[in-house]
C-alpha cells in the first residue's frame, strides 16, 4: 500500500474537515504531477460511500482506477465507458463524462454520495452541471460531496468555478512543491520570433486557432524553434506544443529533416497510431513529440525533461498545464528546460514563465548556471533580420525558482519571515519536521498546516500563504529598499554590534546582517516572565530583544 505525501494527507484533512463544516462542493488545487489522483483514492477510502468519479479522457479513468488501488487496496473498482459497463455494479465507478451524460437516470438510482470531478476546470461546461445536478450534487443542503480536483481552478474563457464550487478547500503552489522536492524544478530560455501576432482575433480567452496557425506556422519561425533546439536543448527528451495539427506536422518534419528522431500526435488520429507513437517516445525511440492538445491532460512521461512551447497562449490554464508535462519527478533527471518563445503581440498578454509562479519574472543576462533551482546562463535573445536569417543565436534565459524569494531569518533551528505591520510567518522545529504558523501583531497564531512538515516544503507553504494574501513585498529579495545604499543610521549600528562589513554595502545588505546578529529566541527567562504576566499570547514566537522590548514596557507602567 502507497504511504501518501504530506500534502496530499493535507488535502485529505482539509476536505474531510470542511465537509464536517458544511462545505459540500469543493475544489482541490494541486499542480500537474503531485498525484492528485492519490487524492481521489484517500477521500474515497476516509467517506467509505457510493463513489462516481468523472474524467473527460480514456487514459484518465485507468489511470484513476490504478492510483485509486494504490491507497485503498480493497476498493471495489469499474470503469464506465462506452460498451464497458461494469462501473455501474461497484461502489467506486469511474466514469467517462461522454458516458455519463446519456446514464444520468440510471446512474442517479445508484444514489452517490461521492463525485470526484478529474480536471475541474472543465466543470463549469454544460455536460459536467448537468451530471451533477441530475445526481443532486448542486443542492445546498445534502448529505453528499462534490470534490474537484485540478491543476489550475480558473478557466481560459473566465467562466467561474464559483458556479458550481463553493470553496478551494486546499492549494499549493509549483513553487511550493518545487521548494519541497516534489517536482523538479524548470529552467527557462526565451526566444523572441519578431512575428507579429498582434491581430489575431481572440475567442473564449484564448486566440483563434485557425488565425493563429496561418500567422506562426511559417518555415522562418519552424526553423528557428528547431535550430533553437539543436543549440540549446542538449539532446533531451520532450515535447513541442502546436496550435494546429498542419503546425505540429510542418514542426515535426523541421526535426525530421534536422536528423531528430520526432514524430506528431493529434486528436483525430487513429488511436492505435497514436498509440504506437506514445510508446515509441516512451521507449526513447523517439527524442522529440509535436502535438495539439492532445498531451496536456492525462498523459506522463517522467523524464521529459524539455518543453517547447511554440504556440503562444492567453490561457493560464492551457499554458500550466503543457509546462506541468515536464516538471515530475524522474531517476538521474535534474530538471526540465521550458523552451518559450515569444511574439509580438502589443496589446496581447501572453502567458509565460512568469505564469508558473502568478509574476512577471525579468531575464537575467549573463553568469553560469546558478544553484537554488535557477539558471543565470551566458543568453541574449534571438534576432532575425528582415529576410528571415538569424543575426543572433543568443537567448535570454529566466531564473525560474530562486533558493527563496523571501528573507528568511533563522533563530537557532526556527525560521521566520518577519512583515513591516509586525506579523510574521515560522517555520517552527518540532520532532519530526516543521510545523507552520502565521503570527498576528497581537501574537494570536493561524496554523497553516495541520501535519509536521519537510523544511522546504514548510518554507513553500509559507511562501503561498504569503503570496495569496499579498501581506507585503518589503521582505521580498527583489525589493527596491534593499538596492538602496545602507544608511548612516545603519551602518552606526553595525558598528555599536560590532559587526564586520565591506564598504559599499546596501540596505537590505545591513539589514541582513543585522537580522543575523539580533535573530535570538527570547530565553526561558523571558518566555516565564511574559507569560505569568500575559504580555503576549505565543512568547516562544519572539526574539530576545523582542521579549526584552515587552518586559522593559510592561515594567515601566507597572
Amino acid at each position: 500500500m502507497l504511504q501518501p505525501r504530506e500534502y496530499q494527507t493535507e488535502a485529505l484533512n482539509a476536505v474531510m474537515q470542511k465537509y464536517k463544516d458544511g462545505i459540500t462542493r469543493q475544489l482541490v488545487s494541486l499542480p500537474t504531477g503531485c498525484g492528485k489522483t492519490i487524492i481521489f483514492g484517500l477521500v474515497a477510502e476516509a467517506f467509505k460511500a457510493k463513489t462516481l468519479v468523472l474524467a473527460h479522457r480514456e487514459e484518465l479513468l485507468h489511470q484513476a482506477q490504478q492510483k485509486i488501488k494504490l491507497v485503498y487496496p480493497d476498493a471495489d473498482t469499474g470503469i464506465l465507458q462506452a460498451e464497458e459497463r461494469g462501473g455501474l455494479d461497484a461502489e467506486i465507478c469511474i466514469a467517462s463524462v461522454q458516458t455519463a451524460i446519456h446514464h444520468t437516470a440510471e446512474l442517479a438510482e445508484r444514489n452517490y454520495r461521492l463525485l470526484i470531478c478529474d480536471e475541474a476546470h472543465h466543470a463549469v461546461s454544460n455536460s459536467y452541471t448537468k451530471i451533477f445536478r441530475d445526481l443532486g450534487f448542486l443542492q445546498d443542503e445534502q448529505d453528499k460531496l462534490l470534490l474537484g480536483v485540478t491543476a489550475t481552478a480558473f478557466r481560459g474563457d473566465n467562466a467561474a468555478l464559483g458556479a458550481v464550487f463553493e470553496e478551494i478547500v486546499f492549494e499549493r503552489s509549483i513553487a511550493a512543491m518545487i521548494k519541497g522536492g516534489y517536482l523538479c524544478p524548470p529552467r527557462g530560455l526565451q526566444f523572441a520570433t519578431h512575428t507579429n501576432i498582434a491581430d489575431v482575433d481572440v475567442q473564449r480567452g484564448d486566440f483563434n486557432a485557425s488565425q493563429l496557425s496561418k500567422v506562426i506556422n511559417t518555415e522562418r519561425r519552424n526553423n528557428l524553434i528547431v535550430e533553437a533546439y539543436k543549440e540549446h536543448g542538449e539532446n533531451r527528451h520532450g515535447v513541442v506544443f502546436a496550435v494546429s495539427v498542419d503546425h505540429a506536422r510542418d514542426l515535426a518534419v523541421a526535426f525530421q529533416e534536422a536528423g531528430i528522431a520526432c514524430d506528431l500526435v493529434y486528436g483525430d488520429m487513429p488511436k492505435e497510431a497514436r498509440r504506437d507513437i506514445l510508446k515509441r517516445y516512451e521507449n526513447h525511440e523517439l527524442q522529440i513529440l509535436t502535438n495539439v492538445g492532445v498531451l496536456t491532460e492525462g498523459w506522463d512521461v517522467p523524464d521529459t525533461d524539455i518543453i517547447l512551447m511554440a504556440r503562444p497562449t492567453k490561457s493560464k490554464t492551457l499554458y500550466i498545464q503543457c509546462i506541468g508535462r515536464g516538471l515530475r519527478l524522474a531517476p538521474g533527471k535534474q530538471d526540465c528546460l521550458i523552451m518559450d518563445f515569444v511574439d509580438i503581440a502589443r496589446q496581447h498578454n501572453i502567458c509565460s514563465f512568469g505564469t508558473l509562479l502568478g509574476e512577471q519574472l525579468k531575464p537575467k543576462r549573463g553568469g553560469n548556471k546558478g544553484k537554488g533551482g535557477g539558471y543565470a546562463g551566458d543568453v541574449d535573445e534571438i534576432q532575425l533580420d528582415s529576410s528571415g536569417g538569424i543575426i543572433s543565436r543568443e537567448g535570454q534565459e529566466i531564473e525560474l525558482i530562486q533558493q527563496s524569494q523571501f528573507v528568511w531569518e533563522r533563530m537557532l533551528d526556527d525560521y521566520r519571515i518577519k512583515f513591516m505591520n509586525g506579523t510574521s510567518v515560522w517555520c517552527q522545529a518540532v520532532e519530526g519536521g516543521f510545523t507552520t504558523f502565521f503570527v498576528e501583531e497581537s501574537g494570536e497564531t493561524r496554523k497553516l498546516s495541520d501535519i509536521v512538515l519537510p523544511l522546504g516544503y514548510a518554507m513553500g507553504v509559507c511562501e503561498d500563504f504569503v503570496r495569496k494574501n499579498s501581506i507585503s513585498l518589503h521582505s521580498r529579495k527583489d525589493a527596491p529598499w534593499r538596492k538602496d545604499s545602507a544608511t548612516e543610521k545603519q551602518i552606526n549600528a553595525l558598528q555599536k554590534m560590532g559587526i564586520d562589513f565591506n564598504p559599499g554595502l546596501t540596505k537590505g545588505e545591513a539589514a541582513d546582517l543585522m537580522n543575523a546578529k539580533i535573530s535570538v529566541p527570547a530565553t526561558d527567562k523571558q518566555k516565564y516572565f511574559i507569560a505569568k504576566n500575559n504580555l503576549h499570547p505565543n512568547p516562544q514566537f519572539l526574539t530576545k530583544r523582542e521579549a526584552s522590548k515587552i518586559i522593559s514596557a510592561y515594567k515601566q507602567v507597572s
